[in-house]
């Protein structure tokens, strides 16, 4: 009897580490889901965190795991979805980082790898209202075949800031100076050859004859 209690709760330790070695994320991404966005490097150890405890991971400020079913894609761009996994109330999920997602993905099993964002907002002065959208760096469905190419995003990178160096605006021209007023040439001595008159001869009496 002792032997086969033993043998028993051996056989269960062995199942229970067998379940908690096993990782769904890494389980799907080895049985031929679509993977949109990034490839994320989902730790081994993760595991899929309930819709119920949104609010709670909101404030653990790190990415976790999503597991559910996709409720609604939306028809026109693919720029939302929402799921459920029956612990609340559908969540959307934003992708993040300007991809998008098959419209015909409708009812499909999700994995979705990101940080939950809790907004609030006032319905009227005694009440707040408060939802919670998944923003997903990456985003896993199951069964790659049937899955429609996910339509072209309108998402626009925003380029990096550019650093323009400070150029120091030119000198201005400094203003024209006189020039210094030339010395005179000396002047040449004229000569009085060709101009000068030559002066009559002297008169001669001549002798008488």
């Amino acid at each position: 009897m002792r032997s086969s209690l033993t043998m028993s709760v051996l056989t269960g330790c062995v199942l229970l580490a067998g379940c908690a070695a096993q990782n769904p994320w890494w389980e799907a991404s080895r049985s031929g889901w679509a993977l949109y966005g990034m490839n994320a490097q989902v730790p081994r150890k993760a595991k899929p965190v309930p819709l119920s405890l949104m609010l709670e991971v909101a404030t653990w400020n790190q990415p976790v795991y999503i597991e559910a079913w996709i409720d609604s894609v939306d028809d026109g761009e693919g720029a939302w979805m929402t799921v459920s996994d029956g612990t609340s109330p559908p969540v959307m999920v934003l992708p993040n980082g300007g991809f998008t997602l098959p419209r015909n993905a409708r009812g499909r099993r999700v994995m979705a790898w990101g940080r939950p964002m809790v907004a609030t907002g006032s319905v009227d002065d005694a009440r707040i209202s408060t939802s919670v959208d998944f923003v997903a760096d990456t985003v896993m469905i199951q069964g790659y075949y049937g899955l429609e190419a996910p339509p072209e995003s309108s998402f626009v990178p925003i380029p990096p800031p550019q650093i323009i160096e400070e150029v120091a605006p030119p000198a201005a021209p400094e203003p024209p100076t006189d020039p210094e007023p030339a010395e005179p040439a000396p002047a040449e001595p004229q000569t009085d050859d060709a101009t000068e008159e030559l002066a009559p001869p002297p008169i001669v009496d001549l002798p008488e004859r």
